[in-house]
């Protein structure tokens, strides 16, 4: 099974009074638009001129300034870093815990890092490009793995009767907390990864940008890019959940939604209402509710699951509403310009009232064995069929090689 090592990371240098941890924090890249990084281009340490910057040379030029001028700091020895975070899922208050460290970098055909969600081209270039440009890593992905004996929050526990090196409110209602693990832990935590399969929950784009850079580099057992820098939290932990992205379709083509339902019928049981509000709350994962300006309507596959993928409301949506019945081809569906896609319920029902999008699809989550399930098949799931959330936030550490 899969690597897990310390690493010796770089971090922001909390003894510089112009280092704050909200104002060099920035959430993922891929989930930035234009005005967030704008607005966060406003601070001048922000970790977005690195990871999202206006081109590779800058972001070159400006970590080079920051280690020089000791802003990023690096550690004096390996280790482990372990983050508490805290959040609200609904009226109930949650702890996530997650260990950052080096995970070795493993062809999925190996069968010891498994994926669950389609790549684009475009993205992974980007990611590489960034990724020589800058020697390092600078986000880590999100892995999780199956452990009922919650070894990896006890080590948690343990580290929070100490004083955190960083605290910081990520967003309303988030709060994450860091500590250094004591060195006598990590042959603990490198022995449980040992003998788990690792699944990945968000990052399949740095992923594989991993892989391809380690194909390009000189190979040798000691270099840096055979580990990429990887956060990993526990399936088993109360703290862990899954979200559902849901579906806002754009104006690029307007639909006649009235043919549109009438050719899901076929597939589908369809229950229409002018109210919104009956409909956003249903029991099958499977599936979906249509909102729109005449109100909505929630479709129910006719066809019992006979396998996995038909447990999965993104899936069914994908085949059977909209390749089938709204008539988009695989080009359409990778273009971003006839569906976005957002956590946010509210974002779409508002969308859609504002007449901003035409309509939009609710979706449930993914269940977590349907998750295992579908990895350990060696397939992938349609592009955004799960959220992990809170989502990780970049620059608590970052990882660098080929520095003195």
């Amino acid at each position: 099974m899969p690597q897990f090592i310390p690493l010796k990371f770089y971090k922001f240098n909390g003894s510089n009074p112009e280092i704050v941890s909200e104002k060099v924090i920035s959430p993922p890249y891929d989930v930035l638009s234009s005005e967030d990084k704008d607005q966060l281009s406003r601070q001048r340490y922000n970790i977005v001129h690195i990871d999202s910057p206006k081109s590779y040379e800058v972001a070159s030029s400006k970590l080079e300034a920051w280690i020089s001028e000791r802003i990023l700091v690096k550690d004096s020895q390996s280790g482990f870093y372990i983050m508490a975070t805290e959040y609200r899922a609904g009226h109930e208050k949650k702890i996530r815990w997650g260990v950052f460290g080096g995970l070795k970098v493993h062809p999925f055909e190996d069968k010891k890092v498994f994926p669950h969600e389609q790549t684009y081209p475009k993205a992974k270039d980007d990611r590489l490009k960034l990724m020589q440009a800058t020697k390092g890593q600078l986000s880590p992905i999100f892995g999780i793995y199956n452990d009922p004996d919650l070894i990896m929050e006890s080590i948690g526990q343990e580290c929070s009767r100490q004083t955190p090196i960083l605290k910081f409110a990520q967003e309303p209602g988030v709060v994450n907390r860091v500590w250094n693990i004591p060195e006598k832990f990590n042959e603990t935590i490198q022995n449980i990864i040992e003998h788990k399969k690792v699944f990945i929950a968000d990052g399949h784009h740095r992923y594989e940008t991993a892989l391809n850079f380690q194909k390009m580099m000189p190979s040798h057992p000691e270099s840096p890019w055979n580990h990429i820098f990887t956060y990993l939290s526990n399936i088993s932990s109360p703290g862990l959940e899954i979200f559902p992205y849901h579906r806002i379709v754009s104006w690029k083509q307007g639909f006649n939604w009235e043919q549109v339902i009438t050719e899901a019928r076929k597939d589908f049981h369809v229950t229409q209402s002018p109210d919104v509000s009956t409909q956003l709350n249903f029991d099958h994962p499977n599936s979906f509710t249509l909102v729109n300006n005449q109100g909505s309507a929630l479709f129910v596959p006719k066809k019992q699951p006979d396998n996995t993928f038909e447990n999965i409301g993104a899936y069914i949506l994908d085949k059977l509403m909209l390749r089938k019945a709204m008539l988009l081809n695989d080009q359409d569906l990778a273009s971003g310009e006839f569906l976005s896609y957002t956590h946010d319920q509210n974002k779409v029902l508002e969308d859609v009232k504002s007449k901003k999008s035409q309509a939009g699809f609710i979706l449930k989550s993914v269940p977590m064995n349907i998750l295992q399930e579908v990895c350990e098949m060696g397939q992938v799931m349609p592009r955004k069929s799960t959220y992990f959330y809170p989502k990780l936030p970049t620059g608590v550490l970052v990882h660098l090689w080929g520095r003195n």
